[in-house]
Parts: structure tokens; sequence; C-alpha cells
């Protein structure tokens, strides 16, 4: 008997740990589930999140835009994940719904890569604020870290650790 409560066990943890970033987060915050739920499945589908992140998130919000606005029935335009802590650090993790996201790339972006190669454009490196965007499979991604203890390799880490 305990062999086959051991094993049922095993079986549940096992389980639990191969959840996605997004999952997780549905799980971990009922106000992200509440949100998610309300959105298409295919805009829900599109949804990424890091595995990784560079501090300790005291909270995860989800919210989205959509046309008309505030409807969640209508296009979803983009959902966006805000994590924060009581420190006044801040990521936010976009995806961009829309097949026409349109990015203005006038002018010279600095660029550097992912581990898997994928090329990233580097949006702002100031002291406070670092952003990134990236196209992966057709759907396009911004990450944006506001904090002024964190390095743009912080952001990359989080970048490389994204739950596709």
């Amino acid at each position: 008997m305990k062999k086959i409560l051991s094993l049922l066990l095993f079986f549940i943890l096992a389980a639990c740990s191969d959840q996605g970033a997004v999952e997780k987060l549905k799980m971990n915050y009922p106000n992200v589930k509440k949100e998610m739920e309300q959105l298409p499945k295919d805009a829900q589908q599109k949804m990424a999140a890091p595995e990784k992140l560079p501090f300790q998130p005291k909270d995860v919000q989800l919210t989205y835009a959509a046309e008309p606005a505030g409807d969640p029935e209508g296009d979803i335009l983009h959902t966006e994940f805000t994590y924060g802590n009581e420190k006044g650090s801040v990521l936010r993790v976009t995806t961009f719904q829309n097949e026409n996201a349109n990015f203005n790339d006038e002018g010279e972006k600095k660029t550097t890569k992912l581990k898997d190669g994928t090329e990233v454009v580097i949006e702002a490196e100031s002291s406070d604020v670092k952003s990134i965007r990236w196209s992966k499979d057709d759907v396009f991604y911004g990450m944006m870290l506001m904090g002024s203890e964190f390095k743009m390799e912080d952001l990359l880490k989080s970048a490389n650790s994204m739950d596709y």
C-alpha cells in the first residue's frame, strides 16, 4: 500500500512540475486565471511567460488590449503579464496577439541573440529600464525590466527561459 501511495505521489508531483509557466501563473494567481479564462482559446495558446525571473514577484497581473476596448470577445491586440515586487521592480512580458503587429524599425537598432539563435531587438537599455522584442513562430513578444539594480543580462536570462 505504501508503495502505491508513494508511486501516486511521485506521478502527481511529476505532472505538476511539467506544467508550463503560463499554467503555473494560472494556478498561483487567481486573478490571472480569472482574466485568462475570459480570453479566446487562440489568444491563450499564444501567450508565453518566462520560467526564470530576475526577482521574486509579490504579485502578477494579466492585462490585455482589445478592439473594441475592454471586450475579451473582440480582437485581442496584445496580452501582458506584469510581475512586481514590493521594492519597485517590474517585469512586463507582452505577447502581441494581432498578426498585424507592426514595429517601427526605422534607423539602426542594436540587436543580440537568444540561446536558440532568435534575433532580439534591444529597444531600451538605460540605468532604470531594459526592453527587448523578438518574434518566435510568427508571434511577436516584448519584455521590459524596470529597476536600477538589473542589467541587460538579467532580462535576457528571462527571455531565454520563455515557455512558448
